[in-house]
């Protein structure tokens, strides 16, 4: 497919084999990523080979990192500033297409990089507790 080729070279990357491969890979993702989700999807390639990949990419402004409290470097694709939304549970990341809020600084502070993070509780993990306490799916309780 020639339109990742085409699109890594206007962006200022050479499009070797595995730079396409990773960006191929890379646009599978709906969420914010880790380099270890990227390791199980491409265990061919080495984790050195994948981190460079992602470092230059986020150079190239392809992916920025995201830091959502975990600790774990994470990245995103989506390329303008927007909301992130964190599981305190499962610990899932997810971009909301919502710009950031805008927020005064004050004057001569130079803003060069914006992390919104809201965290809380996804729908799939919230439907498995009740009370607070971890319970069995109610979906899968039937009651003959």
């Amino acid at each position: 497919m020639s339109d990742s080729s085409s699109y890594l070279e206007q962006n200022g990357i050479r499009p070797t084999a595995v730079r396409l491969l990773v960006w191929r890979t890379l646009l599978q993702f709906d969420y914010v990523f880790a380099l270890s989700d990227l390791e199980g999807l491409l265990p061919t390639v080495d984790r050195s080979t994948l981190f460079r990949t992602l470092t230059l990419f986020v150079e190239h402004e392809l992916l920025h990192t995201v830091d959502d409290g975990s600790g774990q470097q994470k990245y995103c694709l989506l390329q303008t500033q927007h909301v992130h939304l964190t599981c305190l549970k499962c610990g899932r990341t997810i971009c909301l297409d919502q710009p950031i809020p805008e927020v005064e600084v004050p004057e001569g502070f130079e803003v060069r990089r914006v992390n919104y993070i809201i965290q809380g509780i996804c729908a799939h993990c919230a439907h498995k507790l009740v009370d607070g306490h971890e319970a069995e799916c109610c979906c899968h309780n039937h009651l003959g």
